[in-house]
C-alpha cells in the first residue's frame, strides 16, 4: 500500500461529518482549496515561523482557523493511527522495542509542563516514544517535565501488548528505566528485556545483556533527531497540548510513511 500523506489527510477530512461540508460544498466566498491549506500547514510545520510572520498565499488567520478545526476533530491523530494500524500487521515476531523520551522547551504552553532540574530548571514538556527496530513509533505519550521517565513505562508496555498481542517482543531501554517496579512488571508479563541497572543497584554486578542488541537503541534516538528537523517542534509555542501534539502527529506520520516506503 502506497501512502500519499496529503491525500490521506484530505480523505479523513472529507469523511468527517462535522467539517466535510466546508470543503465539499463550494460557496461564493471560497478562496482557498483544501489541497493548498494542507500544503501550507506542512510548510508551517517545517519552517517553524509564527502564524503572523507566515509568508503564504493563504491568510494566516484563515490557515489557523482551518488548522484549529482539524485539531478539534483529531484529524492528524486519526492519520497517525491509520498508518500505525497498517504497519502493525507487518511487525515480525521476536522484535526489539525501544523506549526513550526527549525534552521540548516550553514557551507559551499552559498544560503538561513542569520544571526539570536536569534541563537548567526550565519548564518543559516530555515526549516519550515506543518504537520498533525500524524506528517506527508505535506508542506516543506526553508528560510534564518534572515527571520521571519511568512513570509512563507501564503505559508503553500496555500499548505494546495491545498493538502486537500475538507476537513476542523484547523491551530495550537505558538506565533511566531501571527500577524494581519495571523489572517486576516485565517479569510478571514474561517479557524479556535489556535495561542495564544503575551502579548502585544490587543486581548491577551480576546483570548481563547482549550489547549488540542494546546498541540498536540508537534507532529511537534517530527518530528524535528527525523530529527536531521540523523547526516548529524545537520549542512548544502552542498554548494547549492538543495543538502541539497535532504537529507531533503530522511529523511522526511523515516519518512513519518514509520508514514503510524504505522497507518495501
Amino acid at each position: 500500500m502506497n501512502f500519499d500523506i496529503k491525500l490521506e489527510i484530505k480523505n479523513i477530512i472529507l469523511n468527517c461529518n462535522v467539517i466535510n461540508k466546508s470543503y465539499t460544498i463550494k460557496h461564493s466566498n471560497t478562496k482557498y482549496s483544501l489541497d493548498l491549506i494542507i500544503t501550507e500547514i506542512f510548510y508551517f510545520l517545517k519552517s517553524g515561523v509564527s502564524w503572523r510572520t507566515l509568508r503564504s498565499s493563504v491568510n494566516y488567520k484563515t490557515l489557523f482557523w482551518h488548522f484549529s478545526r482539524f485539531v478539534e476533530n483529531n484529524i492528524f491523530l486519526k492519520l497517525f493511527k491509520k498508518i500505525k494500524n497498517y504497519y502493525k500487521n507487518t511487525i515480525q515476531d521476536n522484535t526489539l522495542l525501544f523506549i526513550d523520551s526527549t525534552s521540548i522547551p516550553n514557551k507559551y504552553g499552559i498544560n503538561k509542563i513542569g520544571r526539570n532540574k536536569f534541563y537548567k530548571n526550565k519548564k518543559i514538556t516530555k515526549l516519550s516514544l515506543l518504537t520498533d527496530v525500524n524506528g517506527f513509533p508505535l506508542s506516543v505519550l506526553f508528560m510534564k517535565g518534572n515527571y520521571h521517565d519511568t512513570t509512563v513505562f507501564d503505559k508503553h508496555i500496555k500499548d505494546a501488548i495491545l498493538i502486537i498481542p500475538n507476537k513476542k517482543f523484547k523491551i530495550v531501554a537505558d538506565k533511566g528505566y531501571s527500577s524494581k517496579k519495571n523489572y517486576s512488571l516485565l517479569k510478571s508479563l514474561n517479557i524479556p528485556s535489556i535495561i542495564p541497572p544503575r551502579k548502585n543497584m544490587k543486581i548491577a554486578a551480576t546483570y548481563k545483556y547482549d550489547k549488540n542488541e542494546y546498541v540498536k537503541r540508537i534507532k529511537i534516538e534517530h527518530i528524535f533527531a528527525r523530529l527536531k528537523t521540523y523547526k516548529r517542534l524545537n520549542y512548544r509555542y502552542d498554548k494547549f497540548l492538543r495543538t502541539f501534539s497535532s504537529f507531533i502527529f503530522i511529523a511522526l506520520s511523515i516519518i512513519s510513511i518514509n520508514i514503510i516506503n524504505k522497507l518495501k
